[in-house]
């Protein structure tokens, strides 16, 4: 079977996962837990998708701290050592956090923990939402979208990836209207599949920070991040692109 008929299948258990979410959190947990011990979701692992949110986010953090919601088992998101500073996963599946734990990256911590609730003294400079919003009901993923900028830092982001935007669009609407700026708006494909995108948010005051430095002239860095520094501007004319191995290509 092809990598595109095992994403459509998986789609179609968006209904009875909402379902579970909404009437019983608990077996939504042993719901995920027995997929991943089934191998349900083991296709992924060989997806290289995990380039793209990776090469989205070094254009405004090199060497970020990253945070992982919805996680699974991670394999998928290259994450080789000096390319991030701290990546932190967080998985209502204790299976996949084993998976996920049992990598042994270096600088990694995960959690077994439901993304509605969860929370954090930590900040980051990345969150990262990979085909998690349409699990939840429209109103829980708008509420969790307002929720994360908290746990940003200054000149934090969040992406969002939509697998098939075209199956998606209710989410995709909730994306653009749940209160946070859209700065960037990357479509891609998979191979042959359907139309990917990746939404990069932030807070609405932020939406006019330009390489760094918001509109009263400050800067939007994090001052214990050794590379880079403080204000130095991005190449306005850089655009995402995936590594040499991955499928994933933007779209003109």
């Amino acid at each position: 079977m092809t990598n595109a008929f095992l994403r459509a299948v998986a789609h179609l258990f968006r209904i009875p996962v909402r379902v579970l979410i909404r009437s019983n959190p608990r077996m939504n947990s042993v719901w995920w837990n027995a997929q991943y011990r089934l191998g349900f979701w083991r296709y992924l692992d060989g997806m290289s998708d995990g380039e793209m949110p990776l090469s989205l986010i070094e254009t405004w953090a090199p060497r970020p701290a990253i945070l992982d919601l919805g996680c699974g088992t991670s394999v998928n998101l290259p994450l080789a050592p000096g390319r991030y500073r701290h990546y932190h996963g967080v998985d209502l599946s204790s299976r996949a956090i084993e998976a996920a734990r049992a990598l042994g990256r270096p600088d990694t911590s995960f959690e077994v923990a439901d993304i509605r609730t969860f929370d954090t003294a930590e900040r980051y400079d990345a969150i990262l939402l990979r085909e998690v919003i349409y699990y939840l009901t429209e109103d829980e993923s708008a509420a969790l979208l307002r929720r994360l900028p908290a746990m940003l830092t200054p000149r934090g982001r969040i992406v969002v990836q939509i697998y098939d935007v075209t199956r998606a669009e209710e989410f995709v609407r909730v994306i653009r209207t749940c209160g946070l700026s859209v700065t960037e708006e990357v479509p891609a494909r998979l191979g042959d599949g359907p139309a990917v995108a990746f939404f990069v948010l932030t807070r609405p005051d932020d939406a006019e920070r330009v390489d760094g430095r918001a509109r009263d002239g400050s800067v939007g860095w994090d001052p214990a991040e050794p590379t880079g520094g403080p204000g130095r501007a991005a190449d306005p004319a850089a655009r995402v692109r995936p590594g040499p191995a991955a499928p994933t290509t933007a779209v003109p």
